[in-house]
């Protein structure tokens, strides 16, 4: 067979392994990443040696860990890091700082040399974001309490990898001191990144806004490319990682109106390109070191999760959350996670680690990451165990649940159309904290893990204590029109600056609700009718032009 012809077929193997095995994993709800590991360990050359040399595949595999990078650094814009400072650079710092050097002090009585047990322990102190984020995701728990805090951890830990990637590489040169190639490294990363986040300024941005006026998506994609594989590219010609331009550029694009549009452009050649990469993984994984000595990888297994989630449970105690959130957290972040074979990719772990020790290195992270799941599962079993469900009638119970909070959505009641909005404010990671006086809506906000508390948002003590002259808005849902009307001209009166919108059924009372102060007037049967009349003018064959102009003159109108 010739060389064409075996890339070929490695690739096909690559794509029947990953339609059938990940397939598998998502209709059993799991996360992908652990069905691409499964694919890859199974075809590769350690159990069905259907595919003896992966090497071909580690070069896409490599380009899938620079855009895994760009993406994170797309997930870093200031005004996220500002938002959730207290846990990312509070709890996040801690947590790496702590675990990774308990670990590390492990590693040297271990009897590892100084700098493989300062990499294995900084890995290790890192979780799997491919894997909680699906696991919040599926679960619909991103807007919960524990949620936000366990994805402000992840955002730090995200952080680090640039962190370790250097200390990796700077560590792999020969008779070289630590702290000076170190302190180098990262005086050479701060000039790339000033350099890059001024080319970004003069050239990205501008370049950005002439592709997007073209109307071409096929240029604007290219461009992404450019800007990812370019800034890679100088990175690597600076003598640091690759990676870690992928991260500059992705933390540059974060700021810009483009954002998203690059975000979901990028999300289907990410997702293949990775799961190139953790097939490669997997084919790497030696199940016969498992059977060998399974007892020490489970021993070493058991003992580091449970280690780390007692650490990040005390963490997150001491900086003051409740002993239910801490359980969650702490057992949802407990496992190790992906960027461990990205850190020890293959040129850095010949240099640091015997085979031997990768083979139970690599498997005992990948049995974390396949715990993650179930360790959610019990997480929320022992935490509704322990947690009292009852909402209270004095909100300042629980106060200190919202300190937290500032530019918050307050959402006064929380019947269908308030769990709707929760919903989608929830799946954005935009705080809000909801007030209803039926007991009914509070228990089902509270089963969700949402701040939703019983309390009449008419008064102003209530309004206080959720704390509204923090908040970025109201959104009043309210059933009837009068208690709608008091509570606007009471928000008016003590909160004159808070923007206050207002559902209501029917536009008969607008009139009312617009002088008693509220900014935004949503009649409920509006959207709908709007929606309804779209489609007809869609099937007529009118412009998406006109159809614009004239629903806009209606919304204006009513």
């Amino acid at each position: 067979m010739t060389s064409e012809m075996t890339y070929l077929y490695n690739f096909l193997c690559f794509l029947v392994a990953a339609v059938g095995i990940v397939f598998a994993f998502r209709r059993m709800k799991a996360s992908p990443v652990l069905g691409y590991l499964v694919a890859g360990m199974l075809s590769g050359p350690h159990i069905l040696r259907i595919i003896t040399d992966p090497t071909a595949t580690h070069t896409l595999g490599e380009v899938g860990v620079l855009f895994l990078l760009f993406t994170l650094g797309l997930e870093l814009p200031i005004q996220r890091l500002q938002a959730m400072k207290k846990y990312v650079f509070g709890l996040g710092v801690s947590q790496v700082f702590i675990t990774g050097t308990v670990f590390t002090l492990i590693g040297f009585w271990c009897g590892l040399s100084n700098e493989t047990a300062l990499l294995v322990g900084g890995a290790l102190s890192l979780s799997s974001t491919a894997v909680v984020l699906q696991v919040l995701q599926d679960r619909g728990e991103m807007g919960t309490r524990f949620g936000r805090v366990s994805f402000s951890v992840l955002l730090f830990q995200d952080f680090i990898v640039v962190l370790l990637l250097i200390l990796a590489t700077t560590l792999n040169k020969e008779n070289s001191n630590i702290f000076l190639e170190l302190s180098h490294a990262i005086l050479k990363t701060s000039v790339v990144f000033v350099i890059i986040i001024g080319i970004g300024r003069l050239i990205f941005r501008p370049v950005y806004r002439a592709v997007a006026s073209s109307g071409n998506p096929e240029l604007f994609m290219a461009t992404t490319f450019l800007v990812v594989l370019g800034t890679a590219f100088l990175t690597e010609l600076a003598g640091l990682s690759m990676e870690l331009g992928a991260f500059l550029a992705g933390i540059l694009l974060a700021e810009t109106e483009y954002r998203h549009q690059v975000e979901a452009d990028i999300q289907p050649f990410k997702g293949l390109l990775l799961g190139v990469f953790f097939m490669s993984v997997g084919m790497g994984i030696n199940i016969t070191a498992f059977l060998k000595d399974y007892t020490i990888i489970l021993t070493i297994l058991a003992a580091m999760m449970t280690l780390k989630a007692l650490l990040i449970y005390c963490l997150s105690r001491f900086i003051g959350l409740k002993g239910h959130t801490c359980i969650r957290v702490s057992l949802l972040l407990a496992g190790g996670g992906e960027f461990v074979f990205v850190i020890f990719s293959p040129s850095i772990a010949e240099t640091f680690l015997s085979q031997d020790f990768a083979d139970i290195l690599f498997l005992v992270v990948i049995l974390s990451m396949a715990l993650t799941p179930l360790l959610a599962m019990v997480g929320k079993w022992i935490a509704d165990k322990y947690q009292v469900h009852q909402a209270h009638a004095d909100p300042h119970i629980e106060t200190e649940e919202l300190g937290e909070f500032k530019n918050h959505i307050i959402l006064a009641g929380f019947g269908r159309v308030g769990q709707m909005l929760g919903e989608l404010l929830s799946g954005h990671l935009i705080p809000f904290v909801a007030l209803d006086t039926d007991m009914r809506c509070v228990a089902e906000g509270r089963k969700k893990g949402w701040p939703v508390f019983y309390g009449d948002v008419r008064r102003l003590d209530v309004l206080k204590s959720v704390g509204a002259e923090r908040a970025k808005a109201v959104v009043i849902t309210l059933d009837q029109v009068t208690p709608s009307v008091r509570t606007v001209l009471m928000l008016r009166r003590y909160f004159p600056n808070l923007p206050v919108c207002v559902r209501v059924k029917d536009h008969t009372h607008q009139e009312k609700l617009l002088h008693s102060g509220a900014r935004l007037i949503v009649p409920e049967t509006l959207e709908p009718t709007i929606q309804l009349a779209t489609s007809i003018f869609h099937l007529m064959g009118i412009p998406q032009t006109e159809i614009n102009k004239f629903l806009s003159n209606f919304r204006r109108d009513h």
